[in-house]
């Protein structure tokens, strides 16, 4: 995966945690190669998701009582609306021993920014491991 210490589309940044560009983020999850945790809470993963295979959404809300769901056999990008909580959940995630793991550099709003997929027609989700 292809990440920077440095994030390029946002201003916040935690020291330790690696970021990854929305174009780099759409080959991995093309190629099969990393999965993408959505934190956002359901409200706003109601209204807008990425429609790609191996997106799981887990609410930060509910992060830590998901952490045994969390593949481990993949890198992990760790997507929010503007890269601020995925930055924190990412380094959460390093701390508890998902060392591959990168924020998603923007959110939500840099992979629109960059014309990425997303669909506006979720249906509703329970907060559990949904994968689409």
């Amino acid at each position: 995966m292809i990440t920077t210490k440095i994030p390029v589309f946002q201003a916040f940044h935690i020291d330790g945690v690696q970021h990854i560009t929305p174009k780099n983020a759409l080959t991995e999850l093309q190629n099969a190669t990393a999965i993408v945790i959505d934190v956002r809470e359901e409200i706003e993963y109601n209204l807008e998701s990425i429609p790609l295979s191996d997106v799981f959404y887990y609410p930060m809300s509910g992060i830590m009582s998901q952490l045994q769901n969390i593949p481990t056999d993949k890198p992990i990008i760790v997507i929010c609306n503007a890269g601020v909580r995925s930055s924190k959940v990412v380094n959460l995630l390093n701390s508890k021993g998902f060392p591959e793991s990168a924020n998603l550099d923007g959110g939500i709003i840099g992979w629109k920014a960059q014309g990425l997929p997303t669909s506006t027609e979720s249906s509703s989700c329970c907060g559990c491991s949904s994968s689409r």
